[in-house]
């Protein structure tokens, strides 16, 4: 082996070592913000038999997000076959897949410009550098681009190599694992006709087409919003300069980086930004001879396209650090064939204090993602004048059992100006359930002022009045709903079959809260609707409170008699208890509901599929 070889194994070995050592601690984190959603209460990924499935299948929280991410899905599934619920897993495999990515930077760096020293630099630089750590941190809205850089770079390093087939066997994978890997043929064109001075030949890249085309193919199958181009806008596109130089300033310093960035800039910045970025390209074009640095600069802004609102991006933030985890790539390439200009010691001096500093913040910052109370508790404060962290950390609250401080975030995010009228009428249920008539009467004024032509405010508030006994509120707000023609007793029963069925797919992923406050809704506004009563005993079964269900499994039967969802329910309880001479009764008059259903040749009142208790 010669001292070439030994060297790059060092270096290999050294980029493992110190990633590795400073990103550890991710493995003491738990599941934050969509982790929940995604991993923890998504049954399609605890069987590996559901692969096929993601292919059909978008990316998806709680609505249609445009975003169609297969092998992400995929490697959620092979996680919880080895890892089951086990955080640490799945984190581990976060910090092994950014490693990975670190080592093929390297190797692609190296490849592409035959510097092995600047190709380490590069390399350490970006494995360090804080903005990658929200990527590697963050399961759910991180893995996804840490499959496509892997592969992505993976492709790249064997496109250098002249290896075609495997280039576009990776290419495919990265693509599957996020769109953002659709932009690498654009690298392989800078390349041939930058680095290589070779012809641009479009025959080169055809067999590219194939992979881009199934891809397009299968997405318009499985995204509800399939035309992701449909959604530009150009008046929004102004907002593109901004959002480049706020990813460039974030780079050049990391001391300031937010879990969640409000990004509101006004018409005069927006300007300062467009000659910014003029400035940027004309800087480009001055040292247009240095080739790592045009290619960095290359590298850095067409990353960036996907995520600078030239297609409207459907998420919390138009600004996240995860969305520049390719950009930086570019940047850090950029800033290693600076420091490689500068002689030995002052090149090696500076690379030791950036790297020192960049690790310091990226222990510090690991700890935000312990778990949901950290991680929302900072999203207050660097986002304090919008609602999103206010709300999220309230519910965080709820979900553990911590009355007082959740109702006090969530009256916060009520006071917020960019809070819609779907939070405002979630938490006023909350405050209405938790005793806090006058707080939960503030969020549905306000949400009626939102949308004043939604009768649900008024007949909430009517609601609440009567059943606190306060009469003459409530016969005003009846007024108030009557005044516009509207029949009560109708809305109501279709708003209580509405607050059942999405309980019920809360229920159905395991989000117990939610589901409990839906049901809880319903029953408020009709305490004898069986549905909900047999929703909320299904409830209080997966929840583990076996007596609780069984009181509203009876409070059910007591109404309908007959119900057999109510009856097999019991049936199934009882089994779990041990009591299994009460449970062949129940299942006795189940069949003979069912059998008198059949008689019938219609469906028994109440009876429609439950959750069943488990």
């Amino acid at each position: 082996m010669t001292d070439s070889h030994k060297l790059i194994i060092f270096r290999l070995g050294f980029l493992l070592l110190i990633t590795a050592a400073v990103y550890g601690n991710t493995l003491s984190n738990g599941y934050v913000w969509d982790d929940i959603s995604i991993i923890v209460n998504n049954p399609l990924i605890e069987t590996v038999g559901n692969i096929p499935r993601f292919f059909l299948s978008e990316d998806t929280i709680e609505e249609s997000t445009g975003y169609y991410r297969p092998v992400t899905y995929l490697s959620f599934a092979v996680d919880h076959a080895i890892w089951k619920g086990n955080p640490a897993g799945f984190h581990f495999t976060n910090l092994v897949l950014h490693i990975l990515v670190v080592l093929l930077f390297y190797a692609v760096v190296a490849e592409l410009f035959k510097k092995e020293r600047q190709a380490f630099v590069a390399a350490l630089l970006f494995a360090l550098h804080p903005i990658a750590g929200e990527t590697v941190n963050f399961l759910a809205g991180g893995r996804n681009t840490l499959l496509s850089a892997c592969f992505a770079l993976l492709s790249l390093l064997l496109y250098l190599r002249k290896k075609q087939l495997p280039a576009l066997a990776s290419f495919t994978v990265a693509i599957f694992s996020k769109e953002f890997a659709l932009l690498l043929p654009v690298i392989f064109l800078m390349y041939d006709f930058r680095l290589q001075r070779d012809r641009i030949r479009l025959t080169r890249y055809a067999l590219y087409l194939i992979p881009i085309l199934c891809y397009l193919t299968l997405r318009s199958f499985a995204v509800q919003k399939a035309n992701f181009l449909a959604g530009m806008n150009a008046a929004e596109m102004v907002m593109a300069p901004y959002l480049v130089v706020r990813y460039a300033l974030n780079m050049l310093n990391p001391f300031q980086l937010k879990v969640l960035y409000a990004v509101q800039p006004g018409m005069n910045t927006g300007l300062l930004c467009l000659v910014v970025v003029g400035l940027m390209m004309s800087a480009a074009y001055l040292y247009r001879k240095h080739d790592e640095l045009l290619f960095s600069f290359g590298w850095f802004l067409v990353f960036l396209l996907p995520v600078v609102n030239i297609i409207p991006l459907h998420a919390t933030s138009l600004m996240a650090d995860r969305y520049a985890y390719f950009s930086l790539m570019g940047f850090a390439l950029g800033l290693a064939a600076v420091i490689d200009r500068v002689n030995g010691r002052r090149a090696a001096a500076a690379v030791v204090a950036i790297c020192a500093v960049y690790a310091f913040i990226d222990v510090n910052r690991t700890t935000v993602w312990k778990n949901d109370i950290e991680f929302f508790t900072r999203m207050t404060k660097d986002a304090p004048d919008t609602f999103v962290g206010f709300k999220n950390l309230g519910l965080a609250y709820y979900k553990k059992g911590e009355i007082a401080p959740a109702v006090r975030n969530l009256a916060v995010a009520d006071s917020k100006p960019d809070i819609s009228y779907k939070f405002l009428a979630g938490d006023s249920y909350i405050f209405w359930k938790e005793n806090m008539p006058e707080q939960a009467e503030k969020a549905l004024l306000k949400a009626h002022d939102l949308e004043p032509g939604n009768p649900e405010p008024y007949l909430v508030l009517m609601l609440m009045h009567e059943q606190n006994g306060n009469g003459a509120q409530a016969r005003l707000y009846r007024k108030r709903v009557e005044e516009r023609g509207l029949e009560i007793a109708g809305i109501l029963t279709a708003r209580t079959i509405e607050l059942c069925r999405a309980g019920e797919t809360y229920l159905s992923r395991r989000r117990h809260v939610d589901a409990e406050i839906l049901f809880w809704q319903a029953l408020r506004i009709d305490p004898a609707y069986v549905p909900a009563l047999i929703d909320m005993g299904s409830l209080r079964a997966e929840q583990g409170n076996f007596e609780a269900a069984v009181q509203y499994y009876n409070k059910a039967l007591a109404i309908d008699p007959l119900n057999a969802a109510a009856h097999g329910n019991l049936s199934t309880l009882y089994k779990m208890q041990g009591r299994f001479a009460e449970a062949r009764n129940e299942m006795v008059k189940f069949n003979e509901a069912e059998a008198m259903a059949a008689q019938k040749k219609g469906n028994v009142p109440g009876s429609r599929p439950q959750a069943r208790a488990r």
